[in-house]
């Protein structure tokens, strides 16, 4: 079972011909609502995948949170553990989406605010496999990692802006005290004040460290581990909407890491997952399940 940690949004989803700059205002041509949440996104697509997995948040006592709640359930996630807030609006993020498929966000965090370290016991990890977190503070992502080694728990960190507000030596210490880890370019370029490659990411597996994804958006990613790096294209499809590329990106990637496939293996149906995702508009619309992960690779690698 893995357990995912974080956010439960609806995502309110607003389609303009471009983003808008300063002082201008844009028309939105299509609307529409979706569940979302980081965490919740990541959940949706294990259980499309095929792995059990729960999900952990807080999320408002309205029918906002019912109706997130209602759309976990139908997707076979367990939401045994979520805790309901009576005096908190359930949180939402407003997405901007150009033409292009570029997004801009804008979030009112609302109940996933009162996620907080004293929630992360070891009660909460039992029968637990992989604990994952995403979009979370330092404090939150500091006692994950800390109450994981106590149970023999895995840890995965997805790392947000957030995470990014910290001295190098500090952001090193706490990356190493998770098993996987995700990061974007943007991201790890502003806390290594350098852009990713091969040798720098691979520099920083030590201690309980195991892989390190380094996602570089339409130029693939770099994947390391203690013992390898490599860089993994993207497939090229034509992209509608970018947002749950990151979520489907992780999900694929500790589905099938856990099926001890080689890394290069787990990385290119990781990519893959992102690639569907970005293919439909919305958070979740393109999640796959684990065989069209299969017909995709099969297919693409035919016609190429």
């Amino acid at each position: 079972m893995i357990l995912a940690i974080g956010n439960i949004n609806l995502d309110w989803i607003c389609t303009l011909s471009h983003l808008p700059v300063p002082d201008e205002k844009g028309n939105i041509q299509k609307f529409e609502v979706h569940p979302g949440g980081a965490a919740s996104n990541f959940a949706v697509s294990l259980a499309r995948l095929g792995t059990k997995v729960s999900l952990f948040g807080h999320v408002g006592d309205d029918t906002e949170g019912y109706e997130a709640l209602q759309t976990l359930k139908e997707e076979g996630v367990d939401t045994s553990r979520v805790i309901l807030e009576k005096d908190l609006a359930t949180g939402f993020v407003i997405v901007l989406i150009s033409e292009e498929g570029q997004s801009t966000k804008l979030r009112f965090r609302g109940a996933n605010s009162r996620l907080s370290p004293d929630d992360l016991t070891p009660k909460l990890l039992e029968g637990i496999d992989i604990a994952y977190a995403a979009s979370v503070t330092i404090p939150i992502a500091k006692k994950l990692a800390t109450t994981c080694r106590e149970v023999g728990v895995r840890s995965s960190l997805d790392v947000g802006e957030d995470i990014a507000n910290q001295s190098i030596d500090a952001f090193r210490k706490m990356l190493r005290s998770f098993s996987i880890v995700f990061i974007n370019e943007i991201v790890f370029a502003r806390i290594f004040k350098e852009p990713p490659t091969l040798s720098n990411v691979q520099s920083e597996i030590e201690g309980n460290l195991e892989v390190l994804s380094v996602t570089l958006g339409r130029k693939g990613s770099i994947t390391a581990s203690h013992k390898t790096a490599f860089h993994t294209p993207t497939f090229n499809v034509e992209v509608v909407d970018t947002t749950g590329a990151g979520d489907a990106y992780a999900a694929g990637f500790i589905h099938f890491y856990l099926q001890q496939l080689p890394l290069e293996e787990v990385v290119k149906r990781s990519s893959a997952c992102a690639s569907l995702q970005v293919m439909q508009p919305g958070a979740r619309a393109g999640l796959p399940a684990a065989y069209e992960v299969e017909e995709f690779i099969e297919t693409y690698d035919t016609e190429k």
